[in-house]
């Protein structure tokens, strides 16, 4: 000790106390990294090569991991039935997995079936790793006997799924039409109507994979909901988007759809969970996405059946955060399809500049009487032209007891279907409005206490119409005289955001 003293004495007058202060704080800040450095080093660090693998009954996948500053493996739990399916390649720094072929659900395992014989259909496999500093280190790998759904030759926009427990995969290479290219190097998810709705999502050899499970409360159904899966470029720049449905429902089961004017319409609106208004939960399960005339990717409905309030329902990202939509204002530089694609959380308001259309060039080739790169709908369906809604009338004489109803059962004379009176969303501020309000014969007897109604349903049609507006289909509940209307070819700004009916056509 005396001799570091000295040491130190001879140092401060030979360099003086300003620069020992530089060489203390050099010393502690070598001694920070050290201590950093080694903490890092005694964590280690491990994970798998993707989330999740899918096997068929039997079969087998080889699944790899990375490790940092890690000295030794093991696996510490697997799916019940999965005792002797899984093999630990150290070497090869991968894991071999082969599926069980009876599992518990199976009618075989109640057949003498051994006991060690039945598995669980899913489950997670975790592998552990001890660090050079004695610290312990786990990845998570879910692994799953279930179907898996290629949806790569149906290109689209969006894509209806409809199987629970399914592993869903498309091409993540080319845009909507299956033709143009995209270089995706990477997906996420946009946004999503409840949390983990989209599981274990992951790009694999140029395809999007995915799993959606089963209800909570109804297990022979699929978990529903609506997500926007994104494709982004090297540099992280968003590129495309898909619009996932979840929902059990199939437009090609009997009764999915129905006929008007010569058109196979679904008997929804596009992304919408029921098509029914007995209960108030129907009512906004009912309501659908929202679309701006021309835009691809929707805009999510209201948090609540009245959706007058304006208010959207929430959304999340994949880790379960929330995410929020912004508006802004078309210009040149916002007002472009280009810049739609990009930013597909913006709802982009229109303006007197833009003639409230939020495309500022006034493009109307969007969308079309054939489906195009911007089309909206599933695989062989497209957005309904104006002439399928000619001629629909309601289904029976307005009263009063329709005021709870939010929406209209029409008809062509022959078919029918319930359409709710979802209104839009302004194309002013993009908040959500359905209350139908009348402009009184004289200003002076204006009463909104008895002329503001609760409802009125706006739908886009395909036909681009002309300027800045396009021609869509309308209906209106008025409480007041017990009355309403339904007019099919009605000019909105398109900067509007309006529920969408999708017709089988390509």
């Amino acid at each position: 000790m005396l001799r570091f003293l000295v040491s130190l004495q001879r140092f401060l007058k030979l360099n003086g106390m300003k620069r020992f202060t530089a060489f203390v704080a050099l010393v502690l800040l070598a001694a920070a990294t050290a201590v950093s450095c080694s903490k890092d080093k005694d964590a280690g660090k491990l994970a798998f090569d993707r989330p999740a693998v899918f096997l068929q009954p039997g079969g087998t996948a080889t699944v790899g991991f990375s490790s940092t500053d890690i000295k030794s493996y093991s696996i510490s739990s697997k799916p019940v039935g999965w005792d002797d399916a899984i093999v630990l390649d150290e070497g090869a720094m991968s894991v071999r997995i082969t599926a069980p072929t009876v599992f518990e659900d199976d009618a075989r395992a109640d057949e003498g079936t051994e006991e060690k014989e039945k598995a669980e259909r899913s489950g997670t496999l975790t592998l552990a790793g001890i660090s050079f500093g004695g610290k312990r280190v786990t990845a998570t790998l879910f692994v799953s006997v279930s179907k898996t759904v290629d949806m790569s030759d149906r290109p689209a926009n969006s894509y209806l799924v409809n199987g629970r427990e399914c592993n869903y995969t498309f091409d993540a290479m080319h845009k909507g039409d299956g033709q143009s290219a995209l270089a995706t190097a990477s997906v996420d998810i946009v946004w999503q109507s409840k949390t983990n709705l989209i599981q274990y999502l992951s790009l694999d050899d140029g395809k999007v994979s995915f799993y959606v499970g089963a209800d909570e409360d109804e297990d022979d159904r699929i978990d529903e909901g609506n997500a926007l899966i994104g494709a982004y470029d090297a540099d992280g720049t968003l590129i495309w988007g898909w619009h996932v449905w979840a929902a059990d429902y199939d437009p090609d089961a009997e009764g999915g759809s129905v006929v008007f004017n010569g058109y196979t319409m679904m008997n929804r609106n596009l992304g919408a969970l029921a098509n029914g208004n007995e209960t108030t939960d129907e009512i906004l399960a009912s309501y659908g996405l929202y679309y701006q005339w021309g835009r691809k990717d929707p805009f999510i409905g209201p948090s609540t059946y009245r959706a007058d309030n304006g208010s959207s329902a929430s959304m999340y990202n994949a880790k379960s955060g929330t995410v929020k939509l912004e508006s802004v204002e078309s210009d040149a530089e916002t007002g472009t399809a280009d810049y739609a694609v990009q930013h597909p959380l913006e709802y982009i308001t229109g303006t007197a500049d833009s003639d409230y259309d939020w495309a500022w060039s006034h493009d109307g080739a969007l969308w079309g009487e054939s489906k195009t790169m911007n089309d909206p709908c599933p695989y062989g369906w497209r957005v309904a032209p104006s002439e399928a809604f000619e001629g629909l009338t309601i289904s029976g004489t307005p009263a009063a007891a329709d005021y709870d109803k939010f929406g209209w059962t029409l008809t062509d004379g022959t078919s029918q279907s319930f359409f709710v009176g979802a209104g839009r969303r302004r194309y002013d501020n993009g908040t959500i409005l359905n209350i139908y309000n009348p402009v009184p014969a004289e200003a002076q007897s204006r009463n909104t206490a008895t002329e503001a109604q609760p409802w009125e349903g706006l739908y886009w049609t395909s036909d681009a119409g002309s300027g800045a507006q396009s021609p869509a289909f309308y209906f209106w509940f008025e409480k007041k005289t017990s009355g309403g209307s339904v007019e099919y070819d009605v000019p909105y700004a398109r900067a509007n955001g309006m529920q969408v009916r999708c017709v089988r056509g390509k």
